[in-house]
């Protein structure tokens, strides 16, 4: 059955008219003060297979029931950043790694805002032959599911916030957009007779990411993942994306990653060292005074 609209509703001019008015009525109180409207609310949300990069490599992290081989490894990889908000990167604080940087909200950047990560890789194994890839990769989670994964790439655009990575506070060589397919994905590589001797010069130390857009549904949306694997002679760059996720390896690829939340204002931060070295660029912390 239809229902018919009252006569004032009947016509279109006059539809446009009360939205209008009540479109003002949203956005200014009794008064006629203008108001803010209220930010989305960012909750938590689900534990996803993303969280532990299980959707990546069946043996990411240890299973020493079923495969002893921590041996093989090339080399350990670690990604650090502020995560406390006091202005210093440690690699022996935890409040600056390990179990916070998988866990919602993760590294907590402001739009406008940039922040340094730290890359370490300590070296292994020598005796090998190929190239030692160090790969970096950034994608959105979808939390509402328990893989984690986006129906499609236009989804997780509209979905999550969006970084951007820089090789240099500058902003002169962009490594990573979160919102641009071809952008997602960054890697450096050196060969074994170089290997580990040329990593200073070829493996950047210090990458610094930018939040551009906030995360609207869920803390923790976006993932930074690094990884260093062995690339057999030979294979080419190309092939190597999709073989480095296969079972067998010469050597074993070691792996870590950190989340993020794009904030749409950066948080307050408790410096101890007045941000001497560098960690937070851009839009200022808000001040609690």
């Amino acid at each position: 059955m239809k229902t018919k609209l009252p006569a004032i509703l009947s016509t279109r001019p006059a539809f446009a008219l009360v939205a209008a008015v009540l479109s003002g009525l949203a956005t200014h109180s009794v008064a006629g003060e203008k108001s803010v409207a209220p930010a989305p609310v960012v909750t938590q949300g689900g534990e996803t297979a993303m969280d532990i990069p299980s959707d990546f490599h069946k043996y990411y992290g240890q299973r020493v029931n079923n495969y002893r081989d921590a041996e093989r490894m090339i080399a350990r990889i670690d990604l650090d950043g502020d995560l406390n908000a006091d202005g210093v990167i440690s690699n022996t604080d935890p409040a600056d790694g390990g179990a916070f940087e998988g866990t919602p909200p993760g590294l907590q950047v402001g739009v406008g805002e940039m922040t340094k990560v730290v890359l370490r890789v300590t070296p292994y194994r020598v005796d090998f032959d190929g190239e030692v890839v160090v790969s970096l990769e950034v994608a959105g989670i979808n939390r509402g599911d328990k893989t984690g994964q986006f129906a499609s790439f236009d989804d997780e655009v509209r979905s999550t916030g969006r970084v951007r990575v820089w090789k240099d506070p500058a902003k002169k060589l962009l490594l990573l957009d979160s919102a641009d397919p071809n952008r997602r994905y960054v890697e450096w590589s050196t060969q074994y007779r170089e290997y580990p001797y040329n990593l200073p010069g070829t493996i950047p130390r210090v990458f610094y990411v930018e939040g551009v857009k906030s995360s609207n549904m869920y803390q923790g949306d976006i993932r930074l993942l690094v990884s260093c694997a062995h690339r057999k002679p030979g294979t080419t760059p190309e092939t190597y994306v999709e073989s480095r996720k296969k079972l067998l390896k010469s050597f074993r690829t070691s792996f870590d990653h950190m989340l993020f939340t794009v904030r749409p204002q950066p948080i307050e931060k408790e410096y101890v060292n007045n941000n001497a070295e560098g960690v937070w660029l851009g839009a200022p912390a808000p001040s609690s005074k």
